[in-house]
């Protein structure tokens, strides 16, 4: 999914939702995480709040950038991790990042929380500044004994816990592209994120893959290929749903295949983070439902950017 159609996609959704459902009071301060780089991927310094122009329903509006010291830039992490019977081979890459994720990704001041799904969501590790803690509850991931992977099911449940967080609020989802099995849709997982303002990262892999390039001393307990090949057979085709999920936030999506790959894509995640300008406005603009957001830097056709790509104004429901 392209981030046009991404941004398409959240168009319709703000025009369903808001018939459908009461709103809440929307903050007065919309933030834009935004991540600048050139051809080579290379992240950009330097720029202001001037460089940028910031469409809010093709609007221009007045920006500041944010100072990464200030509170509005300390980060609450939810790694949310795949933890199926598919997914034994990625385990054993992903028990070993633990101690990668404070010191590369979120920094001293932040606060990390763990959970793990497949058929089962079940959360290893509530907010806590404690590397040790986030060590140990990444180390001690155990793969389940099926095949399923309710990735829109937790991203629903985290969006409660981090939702009413002060600061960057960030999901990294370590799993396979495609859900399987969530009573959520994908729609309702979109919109959710969308609606709290939180960046979704992933870090993707194929257990089907794994399969091949898997070393058997890494692995004293194979599960059964037959079942992953077809398993991962029938969503060939099908959407990349942590991908889209990740455009339509700002986010990125890292695919892996070894624990090098791994380790990287937690490494990228740690710059890219620290390396965005976080731009804010005040909304003006008081229309319910979903505002889409626009950034550009005019003048620097060498450069990328990516950003968050919506907010909502909620309706204030009259008093009784």
């Amino acid at each position: 999914m392209t981030m046009r159609a991404a941004a398409c996609l959240f168009c319709w959704l703000g025009a369903t939702a808001a018939q459908d459902r009461p709103f809440r009071v929307q903050t007065k301060v919309v933030q834009v995480p935004v991540a600048v780089s050139d051809k080579r991927a290379g992240s950009i310094d330097g720029l202001t709040a001037g460089d940028f122009i910031v469409l809010d329903n093709r609007v221009a509006q007045e920006v500041t950038l944010d100072d990464f010291g200030t509170d509005l830039a300390r980060i609450s992490l939810v790694v949310a991790i795949h933890s199926s019977g598919t997914s034994k081979m990625a385990l054993a890459y992903i028990r070993r990042i633990g101690g990668m994720i404070q010191p590369l990704v979120t920094g001293v001041g932040g606060e990390v929380a763990v959970v793990s799904f497949g058929d089962e969501i079940e959360w290893l590790q509530d907010f806590t500044t404690d590397d040790e803690k986030i060590r140990i509850a990444i180390r001690n991931l155990k793969p389940g004994s099926s095949a399923g992977a309710r990735i829109f099911d937790t991203i629903a449940g985290a969006v409660d816990r981090i939702r009413l967080r002060k600061g960057r609020r960030i999901l990294l989802l370590i799993s396979q592209s495609n859900d399987a099995g969530s009573r959520t849709t994908f729609h309702q997982a979109a919109e959710a994120v969308e609606r709290e303002g939180i960046e979704v990262f992933a870090a993707h892999y194929s257990a089907y893959a794994m399969s091949w390039i898997a070393k058997p001393e890494d692995f004293p307990e194979k599960p059964d290929l037959d079942q992953m090949f077809f398993t991962e057979l029938a969503r060939i085709g099908a959407t990349n749903h942590v991908k889209a999920l990740a455009q339509a936030t700002g986010g990125s999506d890292y695919p892996f295949a070894r624990q090098r790959g791994i380790e990287i894509a937690i490494g990228q995640l740690g710059a890219e983070i620290h390396s965005q300008y976080i731009l804010s406005f005040p909304q003006r603009q008081n229309t319910p439902g979903m505002h889409q957001i626009e950034v550009s830097l005019p003048g620097r056709a060498d450069l990328r950017v990516r950003w968050r790509r919506a907010y909502w104004v909620d309706r204030t429901v009259p008093a009784q």
